[in-house]
């Protein structure tokens, strides 16, 4: 019983207590989560790169 009570408490809390976003807002933070993150890869990619090319260049003197 108690975990349906749980549930229902889960529900009343979610419903009436809980600030959501608006729209507008959710759109503005997807576009920017979207724009780090690609951001994010690029960066990563680079780096990848240069340590290959650096460990490359390493191997390749022994």
């Amino acid at each position: 019983m108690k975990v349906v009570q749980y549930f229902k408490d889960s529900f009343v809390e979610f419903k009436d207590h809980v600030t959501w976003p608006s729209f507008s807002d959710l759109q503005r933070d997807t576009i920017i989560v979207a724009i780090a993150t690609v951001l994010l890869a690029i960066f990563l990619y680079a780096v990848d790169t240069l340590f290959t090319h650096v460990l490359n260049f390493i191997y390749g003197a022994f």
